[in-house]
C-alpha cells in the first residue's frame, strides 16, 4: 500500500501530464472543459459542468468495469480524474455510485 506522500506525488505527476495534454488539444481547436478544482466560489455553470462530468465518468467506470487501483495499489487515471474535478478519489465501486448520486441530485435540482 502506497503512503500518503507517494499518492500525492503520483497524483501531481498525473495532473501535470494531463493538464499539458489538455492544453495541446485546446490549441488544436478541441472544446475541452477546464476542470472545476474547487466547489467554493465556483459559478453555477462550472458546477453544472462538474456534475455532468461526474455523471458521465461514473457511468463509464461502472459500465466498462474500469479498475480504480493498479497492481501496486495506486489509483488509476480513471479514478484520479475525479480528483481533478474536486471529488474524492473513489476506492470502490460504491464510492463511484455515491459520486453518481451526488451528480444526478445536483443536475435534478438545477434548472437550465
Amino acid at each position: 500500500m502506497p503512503s500518503r506522500a507517494e499518492l500525492d506525488k503520483h497524483f501531481r505527476k498525473y495532473d501535470r501530464r494531463t493538464t499539458l495534454r489538455m492544453r495541446e488539444l485546446r490549441r488544436e481547436g478541441r472544446n475541452i472543459a477546464t476542470p472545476t478544482r474547487t466547489v467554493m466560489g465556483a459559478t453555477k455553470d462550472a458546477l453544472r459542468r462538474r456534475a455532468v462530468f461526474a455523471q458521465r465518468k461514473s457511468l463509464e467506470v461502472l459500465n466498462r468495469n474500469q479498475p480504480l487501483k493498479d497492481a501496486r495499489g495506486f489509483p488509476t487515471p480513471a479514478a484520479m480524474q475525479f480528483k481533478r474535478w474536486a471529488f474524492a478519489i473513489p476506492k470502490t465501486r460504491t464510492d463511484v455510485r455515491k459520486i453518481l448520486r451526488i451528480a444526478r441530485n445536483y443536475l435534478g435540482s438545477v434548472k437550465d
